[in-house]
């Protein structure tokens, strides 16, 4: 029988972590963490994925996914925020980025997207993290800023330079 799927949800609303745990199936088993310390303790090798909003008080979600992305081994990380997507977050080490109030379809194929990313060499993973966050802020901040940000024109050069993009992003490792 298959483990189940370890999932901590780390964000200080009491609400989002009881409903990411509602909208997640039977075979994920949820851990809650209600601050960032806390998390970074209950995260371990056998953590799969982790939901992790961004603002919280004492250790913000920026902080905890940096400190993630320094251990040997990283589960799937998917920052969940109320804060409007910017060219910021192209350098928040996370593989997605979802605006609260995410659905939970959406949260639930983000999270298996982000899963199998872990599969892939750790430099891959990381272009294809940064993929996913130059279409969320694609999608978000006004065409004629990201043309005038020099970190998001670097982003992109190098992401063209490697060759990735997300239509090729599910399949196969």
């Amino acid at each position: 029988m298959r483990r189940p799927t370890s999932v901590v949800v780390v964000d200080d609303d009491e609400d989002y972590r009881q409903l990411y745990k509602l909208w997640l199936p039977d075979e994920y088993e949820v851990i809650e963490a209600v601050d960032g310390r806390t998390g970074l303790q209950c995260i371990d090798d056998a953590t799969d994925a982790v939901l992790l909003d961004r603002q919280m008080p004492d250790l913000s979600g920026e902080t905890v996914a940096e400190k993630l992305r320094q251990r040997t081994v990283t589960p799937a990380v998917v920052m969940i925020s109320s804060v409007k997507p910017d060219v910021d977050i192209l350098d928040i080490p996370v593989d997605s980025y979802l605006r609260k109030p995410a659905d939970r379809d959406t949260l639930l194929s983000v999270l298996s997207t982000v899963r199998s990313r872990c599969e892939y060499e750790a430099k891959r993973r990381e272009l294809l993290g940064l993929a996913d966050r130059r279409a969320t802020v694609a999608d978000a901040v006004r065409a004629t800023a990201l043309a005038e940000s020099d970190t998001y024109q670097r982003v992109v050069e190098r992401l063209e330079r490697h060759d990735v993009s997300l239509g090729g992003a599910v399949s196969g490792p």
